[in-house]
């Protein structure tokens, strides 16, 4: 007998497989553990608590090798993330210099050579 009933399973796209991809990378499901008290807590390792984590530390006089190491995972899954979508930066080969930073356009005034990477 043949069932009567067909599920029918959605291929999954390139970019649905992307999205997921990044939403492993940048947004990892919280992790139940288990304290030596025998108490349960959760480890959320997502990059926005990451950040906001270390930038709370930071702000509180904390450079310790710990939040050092969480930034550099954040750039390591960030850097994952650009592979995947393939986000690589143009170069004009006139440019002498690149300036890594949030600027604005008032700030343009104010740069110097001395504050680019060579």
């Amino acid at each position: 007998m043949i069932w009567p009933f067909k599920v029918k399973k959605e291929p999954r796209t390139v970019a649905g497989e992307k999205l997921q991809q990044i939403e492993n990378i940048l947004f990892p499901p919280l992790q139940l553990e288990t304290d030596k008290d025998g108490n349960k807590f959760y480890i959320d390792s997502t990059v926005d608590m990451n950040l906001e984590s270390v930038l709370s530390d930071l702000r509180e006089g904390y450079n310790d090798a710990t939040s050092q190491s969480t930034i550099e995972d954040v750039i390591k899954r960030l850097i994952k993330v650009r592979d995947i979508l393939h986000v690589l930066s143009e170069f004009d080969t006139d440019a002498k210099y690149i300036i890594v930073d949030n600027y604005s356009e008032k700030d343009l005034d104010n740069i110097k050579a001395k504050d680019g990477i060579l």
